[in-house]
């Protein structure tokens, strides 16, 4: 009855982590999605403030990708991010990606008098 029950907790918690790794990707995509608004021409900066909102170990280099691509016109940040295998840190085969639309930054309207 023990190993049965140690293989339905292992596998529990795997789907935790697979919760985990799609919340932080989708985070981490919004929030280079914000960052590509305000800075469009800087993709250091904006994987840097994707990166820091997001906690260790799913923030590595080896783990976490941030690229802003265009399709059809409009611009959206794409985080892909590996899945752990029962450790954070311990990257699987298989990756989870997220997308958010950049929104740009519009001058203001200038007042009517």
């Amino acid at each position: 009855m023990v190993p049965f029950l140690m293989l339905a907790l292992a596998l529990v918690w795997q789907v935790v982590l697979i919760g985990l790794t799609s919340m932080y990707t989708s985070h981490a995509a919004a929030e280079a999605a914000r960052q590509a608004a305000i800075t469009p021409d800087e993709p250091s900066r904006i994987d840097e403030e994707a990166r820091k909102r997001i906690r260790a170990p799913w923030d590595g280099e080896d783990v976490l990708t941030i690229t802003v691509v265009d399709r059809d016109g409009t611009g959206f940040a794409r985080a892909t991010m590996a899945v752990p295998v029962f450790l954070p840190g311990v990257s699987g085969p298989w990756d989870i990606t997220g997308e958010a639309v950049v929104v740009p930054e519009v001058d203001p309207l200038e007042p009517t008098r």
